[in-house]
């Protein structure tokens, strides 16, 4: 997992060859003005989805996510939330939604991180995470989320 300000993406070029399609598609387009939904970067390989939400608390129905062909690169372009993080293996398992490369997972989070306009989370495969909670009350959230294929 990588946790750090947006201002600081170009310091994890050369972690993968998607990821470095990911970080020059995020400098130079945007974000705001993208449609939409999927919008395709490189086939399979990088794209993103573009999507708006309220955030909410922690609820008895909450489930984590994992995946497992993809790295998840969260950055919101607008409003703020927090993502709770956990290892995989310290969560049970619910559910696997092998089209959607999604594992689901109920437990209780390791860490809270607070995530704006400023901000980026990466998560690799066996980091689960649980995106859209409030950060003190509740806000209306825009984010773009690239799925990077794990290469």
């Amino acid at each position: 997992m990588i946790y750090d300000e947006l201002n600081n993406i170009d310091r994890y070029k050369s972690l993968s060859h998607n990821l470095d399609t990911a970080i020059a598609f995020l400098k130079k387009t945007d974000l705001s003005k993208l449609k939409m939904g999927r919008t395709t970067i490189d086939g399979d390989n990088v794209y993103c989805n573009h999507f708006c939400y309220t955030t909410a608390p922690v609820s008895e129905n909450s489930e984590f996510e994992d995946h497992v062909k993809y790295l998840d690169l969260h950055v919101i372009v607008s409003g703020c939330e927090t993502i709770a993080v956990s290892p995989a293996r310290s969560l049970a398992q619910t559910k696997i939604l092998e089209d959607e490369d999604a594992i689901l997972y109920k437990g209780d989070p390791k860490q809270l991180l607070p995530g704006d306009s400023t901000t980026f989370l990466l998560v690799y495969p066996g980091e689960a995470h649980l995106p859209k909670l409030v950060s003190g009350e509740a806000s209306h959230v825009d984010k773009v989320v690239f799925k990077i294929a794990c290469s």
